[in-house]
């Protein structure tokens, strides 16, 4: 019985220390302050294409363009085949320690029915999203073609079905498309999940 008060006054009082620490008012508001994960701030600072080198049958060939302090997706999309059902979509994400190395595969992630899932991943946002990439069709499948983007606004990312908490630093992501395990396309974004 003695053991057992011991441990419930331990676990009381680590309580009441994560409390504290998870949290510091500041002038009546409520702030995350040594937590290394919590709400975040997106920050797209990169991306290229995957796999230059291939003729790859779904060719995403986008730039990111910072003004008026928002940053837009913009460049072109070749679907040389429906963006279909028939495909599978694939995450893999790296994170850029402390030296600035990167550990790869840190999250990998396979969702079949490509099309569908990422709808399903970008959410209310989607019409906002296949418009901005220069596609006028919001319905699976995407129709084969060349797409000319008239700019995403990466601020709509927020209001997706993105997680809305996630272990803040660098992240190296690489979405990639594939037909029969092998990649059709792609591409790769360094983002940067930071404390609001």
């Amino acid at each position: 019985m003695r053991i057992m008060n011991i441990f419930m006054l331990t676990m009381f009082i680590q309580l009441i220390f994560t409390i504290n620490s998870e949290y510091v008012k500041s002038d009546g508001l409520k702030i995350f302050s040594t937590s290394p994960i919590g709400p975040y701030k997106l920050i797209f600072k990169q991306t290229y294409s995957v796999n230059l080198a291939k003729n790859n049958t779904i060719q995403c060939n986008y730039y990111l363009s910072h003004r008026d302090n928002k940053t837009f997706i913009f460049g072109n999309t070749t679907l040389n085949i429906p963006f279909d059902d028939t495909l599978f979509l694939e995450l893999k994400m790296a994170l850029k320690d402390s030296s600035g190395r990167w550990k790869e595969n840190l999250y990998m992630q396979k969702w079949p029915n490509a099309c569908s899932s990422l709808k399903k991943i970008i959410g209310n946002t989607w019409t906002a999203f296949v418009y901005g990439l220069g596609i006028n069709h919001t319905n699976c499948p995407l129709p084969t073609g060349f797409h000319t983007g008239r700019g995403l606004d990466t601020s709509l990312f927020k209001y997706s079905n993105l997680p809305k908490t996630f272990l803040y630093g660098t992240y190296k992501v690489y979405f990639y498309f594939l037909q029969k395990n092998e990649i059709v396309g792609g591409q790769v974004y360094i983002l940067e999940f930071k404390r609001p």
